[in-house]
């Protein structure tokens, strides 16, 4: 998707296998922000309480396992 994209503005040939820095700084901030969008959600479900939890078919002791930092 992102090859379709750089190939409509001209950054790269889309079907360009090259490392442009422009490629390299689009996937790296995608990266960072599904990394921080997942902080983010994780952090919000394991404010839920267990029967909230329950219903969505969750346990708590997942997210705790997934928590690796706070959101800034």
């Amino acid at each position: 998707m992102l090859t379709a994209a750089f190939g409509e503005f001209g950054v790269a040939p889309a079907g360009s296998r090259g490392h442009g820095v422009v490629r390299r700084a689009v996937a790296r901030m995608t990266h960072t922000r599904a990394r921080q969008t997942q902080r983010f959600v994780n952090g919000y479900q394991l404010s839920l309480d267990d029967a909230s939890l329950a219903t969505f078919g969750y346990d708590r002791e997942t997210f705790e396992r997934g928590a690796t930092g706070s959101v800034v």
